[in-house]
This record gives C-alpha cells, structure tokens and sequence, in this order.
C-alpha cells in the first residue's frame, strides 16, 4: 500500500514557493486575477512583469504591418485594387468605353458647337427677333422713341440684324433716309427682302424689291459727294448694306465727318466689346460721335457685364478679350459725357420684352450744338 503511494507521486513536478508565473502568488500562482483587469498590458507594465526584449519586438510588428497595410502616396498602385487571383487591377470607377455610335454622336455635337460658335460670334443671330417678339408683336422699343427724333433726319442703325425695327422707323417716322448696316452679309440680304413685306398693297413690286428703286444707297460714309435727294416716303428712305462699323485704328478717326441726325446701337456693345476689347468700344462711340450733326442723338441699350461671361466662352479670341476688359457698361455714361464731349443723357428706362433677358435700359445721348472746337482730336482721347 505504501509503495503503491510512493509510486503515485513519482514523476509529478512539485511546485515550490518560488514556482509561480510572473507576479504570481500561492493563492494565485498563474497570475490569473492581472488578466481579468481592464487593461493588463498597462498593468503588467506597472509592476514590471513584462520582458522589454518582447516588448520591442511586439512594436516593431504592430509598425510594420501598419505599413504594410498603408500604401505609398507616390506609388502608382495607389489606387488600384485587387482581384480574386490577388492580382492589381484598374479602378472600377474608370469611365465605360462609348460605343462606335455614341462616339459620332459627341463628335457632331461638337462640331455642330465650334460651327455655332464661329459663325454668331458677332451676336448675329439669324432668330434674334424670334426671340426677342412675340409672333406679330411690334418691337416695344418703338413705344419709347419720339417721332419728331427722326422724321425728316437721317439716321443710321447698326447691327440691324433682319431690319424689322429699321423698317418699323422707315415706315412709321418717316425719316429722310435711316440705313441699317450689319456685319453679317445674310441678314443683311434677309433685311433688303423684308423691305417689300412692309409695303402696302399698293406699292408696285419689281422681283424682290419695290419699283420705285431707281437708285441705291452707297457707302454709310458719303465724304465725296453732294448729298442726295431721297424721298421721304416709305419705302425710298431706307436701304441696308454690309459693314463692320468698328474701324481698324483710331488714326482713322479724324477722317470721319458729320452725316447722321440719329445713330441707334441698340443691343450691340456687349459684342463690339469681345470682340474688339476696350480700344474697339471707345472707337465704336468716338466714329459715333463724330459722324452725328451737331444737336444729334446716340440711342444706345449696353448689355450688362455679367452677361459677357458666357458668350465669352464662344472662343479663345472672346475669352482673351474678355479677361482684359476694365471699361465697362457702368463707365460708359461718364465716359461718353465728359471726355468724349456729349452734352447729356436721356434715360427711357429698361423696356419690356418677351425674355427677361432682353429688357435692358436704352439711353439717349445728345450732342452739344456747338461742340468745343479746342478739344483733343478723337483719334487722341
């Protein structure tokens, strides 16, 4: 019985009093009771138990498969995800490739765009009145202008478009001569056909125009010649012709002479000026100025600067002219009054239109009778 006893215990390991785990104790010789606390790594750390060598060495892992996990700023997998063969491939975000059709389809409605572009970057649209009217609505613009303005007088309105207002003043002011000019060679044929449609019914038609068209209207600037003897009945007293009234320098200016009593530039600033910048939109005004009579008025309606934005981005041309723009619709009044040498300004107020877009302010400026002779040359100012 004793030696079954004595060969019972004969290989067990016997636990002695220094026999336990790190801060151990007999009552608790694996240290048990540290692992139930909320933090033991700290705790353990507190009272020195744990072996700095591991410790380093449990850091220097947690930092490399940080790394390892993060990905470099520079590299080009950056963004790159991975298959189900653990293989790179490209961000499923990538833009879907677009079909043979949908290819031509953006390509024409670029074209269709750059042609656009080209060819209205005068602001000579061809539906402008379309626009602008309703279907057999009379322009509203006339409702603010004063008959004795033009009856009788020679008036001249740039950038004309189809001429329905230049018609409308022709026929119902009865000036002596009003001719429309336009930049574009189209409308300026589209206006010359719409000469016979305001006709009455008793005007003698010959082909497109009216019979009694014996003469035609020359150059907008008659220098040379003695002035000629129009009737004032409609529709002898009107004529439209090309031209771009922007002249190329302002040297030219001190060739221009006094023709006109009225010169109407209604809507047309905003594309003198982005196509022709500041020195082109001072020019416009100085020929205008020039070329009225003593006592003679300039009817203008400016588009408002935050309107140039975006047919600025019609082209490059526009935008480079745009961005150096400083003289604007705001500077024109002062401009017009006190260097350029008008005596006053009327104010119509902003006129009604079937787009809010088009309801602008039309001023009226008046030339002295006696301009100052001593005054700076145009071309100079």
């Amino acid at each position: 019985m004793s030696s079954h006893r004595r060969g019972s215990f004969r290989g067990r390991k016997r636990f002695y009093r220094d026999t336990f785990a790190p801060g151990g104790s007999k009552t608790d010789p694996l240290n048990i009771e540290i692992e139930l606390t909320e933090n033991p790594e700290e705790e353990k750390k507190r009272l020195g138990l744990l072996d700095p060598t591991t410790e380093r060495s449990k850091k220097r892992k947690v930092e490399k498969d940080e790394k390892s996990e993060k990905p470099a700023e520079n590299s080009p997998f950056k963004k790159l995800q991975k298959n189900q063969y653990n293989s790179p491939r490209k961000d499923s975000r990538r833009p879907p490739q677009l079909s043979k059709e949908e290819k031509s389809a953006a390509e024409n409605r670029k074209q269709k765009t750059e042609y656009f572009n080209k060819k209205y970057r005068y602001g000579n649209f061809d539906r402008y009145y379309g626009i602008r009217l309703n279907p057999g609505e009379s322009d509203k613009r006339l409702s603010v202008f004063q008959k004795d303005w033009f009856e009788h007088k020679q008036a001249l309105d740039i950038g004309c478009n189809a001429g329905f207002l230049t018609l409308s003043i022709a026929k119902d002011f009865s000036p002596r001569r009003i001719i429309g000019i336009d930049i574009d060679e189209h409308l300026i044929g589209v206006a010359r056909k719409n000469i016979r449609h305001y006709c009455d019914h008793e005007t003698e038609v010959s082909g497109k125009f009216p019979a009694s068209f014996g003469v035609q209207f020359g150059t907008v600037s008659q220098r040379n010649e003695a002035p000629r003897s129009f009737s004032t009945k409609f529709p002898d007293n009107i004529w439209f012709k090309k031209e771009n009234y922007v002249l190329e320098s302002d040297e030219m200016l001190d060739m221009i002479q006094p023709e006109f009593d009225v010169i109407l530039a209604l809507s047309i600033t905003k594309w003198i000026h982005l196509n022709w910048g500041d020195d082109g939109m001072r020019r416009f005004f100085r020929r205008a100025y020039a070329q009225l009579h003593p006592g003679g008025r300039l009817i203008i309606e400016p588009q408002a600067f935050d309107s140039y934005k975006k047919r600025a981005k019609m082209s490059e041309e526009l935008k480079a002219n745009y961005s150096k723009i400083e003289f604007k619709p705001e500077d024109f009044e002062m401009w017009l009054i006190e260097t350029v040498g008008f005596e006053s300004v009327e104010k119509l107020g902003v006129v009604g239109a079937k787009s809010k877009g088009f309801e602008r302010p039309i001023d009226v400026y008046l030339k002295p009778l006696h301009p100052k002779t001593d005054a700076i040359p145009l071309g100079y100012i």
